[in-house]
């Protein structure tokens, strides 16, 4: 009895001194794996950045979070985005850009006011008044008169109201070789004996340079024509300025693909007798016809 409570007494103290022993080695495992995963970490960054893949994959996170955004509901984002889409459509102009702009507003409009003021000044001329009118069938009428037509004001607003607002031959005195012909007042176009265009006469020009673009490769004829108020000789040299002048506007707007014909007649081929002062602005006048 003496001899086995001894060697109990003697077993017992070894085996609790047999337990530090695993835990030992389970925490030296332990701090050796994350040693050697910490060690593989470095050692990917590194090689990572010493060797990169010229083609890299997004990150798996980035999949899975985008992956999440698309199956949830989206309202206020989609909303949004489209605010933001419709502010930055806008343009947006600098200070200097709106004064620029504005610039060009006011001269264009002081063109428009000189312009109504000339049409109105020859309407008083001719006899006619139409102020309630559009400006382009006011100045179709003037043609159609200054040719000895008088039309109506159904007919001229037939002219405004047409399609394309393209400008017809104003005479029935056209022949049918002709594709286009204009007939233009020289004042509208120019100041009293001079050769050199108004400011407001590119609103009546770059109105005809849009038809004559309809009549590519043509042959295009631009005639003018004076009163015969003074010496025969100026006049015609006069007729003939003016007569280049517009051919030269129209070219530089439609280039070299037209053959042109320009002819200053002066006042030899008056429409009616220069007897009065409207009969002589009837006679003042630049055509343009397409053969």
């Amino acid at each position: 009895m003496t001899q086995s409570t001894s060697s109990a007494a003697k077993t017992s103290p070894a085996k609790s001194t047999a337990r530090p022993w695993w835990l030992l080695i389970l925490i030296f495992r332990l701090l050796l794996l994350g040693v050697g995963g910490g060690l593989a970490l470095i050692l990917g960054i590194v090689l990572a950045n010493l060797y990169p893949n010229p083609n890299p994959e997004r990150p798996l996170i980035l999949k899975v979070l985008e992956g999440l955004d698309k199956k949830l509901p989206s309202t206020l984002p989609h909303s949004s985005s489209k605010t933001v889409s419709t502010s930055t459509n806008s343009p947006q102009l600098t200070p200097i850009q709106k004064q620029q702009a504005q610039a060009k507003l006011n001269q264009l409009q002081a063109q428009l006011k000189s312009m109504n003021e000339a049409v109105a000044t020859l309407e008083t001329q001719l006899g006619s008044n139409r102020p309630n009118e559009a400006l382009e069938a006011r100045m179709q009428a003037i043609a159609l008169q200054l040719e000895g037509v008088l039309p109506s004001n159904q007919e001229v607003q037939a002219i405004a109201n047409s399609s394309g607002n393209q400008l017809t031959p104003v005479s029935n005195s056209v022949s049918s070789s002709e594709q286009l012909k204009v007939t233009l007042p020289s004042d509208l176009l120019f100041e009293q004996s001079n050769s050199l265009l108004r400011s407001e006469a590119s609103l009546i020009l770059d109105k005809i340079i849009t038809d004559l673009r309809g009549y590519p490769s043509s042959t295009i004829r631009i005639t003018a024509h004076t009163d015969a108020d003074s010496n025969a000789e100026s006049d015609r040299e006069l007729s003939f300025r003016r007569a280049k002048a517009v051919q030269q506007y129209l070219v530089s707007a439609l280039g070299d693909q037209y053959r042109w014909i320009v002819v200053g007649y002066g006042g030899t081929r008056p429409l009616v007798a220069n007897d009065t002062d409207a009969n002589r602005q009837r006679n003042r006048r630049v055509e343009i016809a397409v053969d």
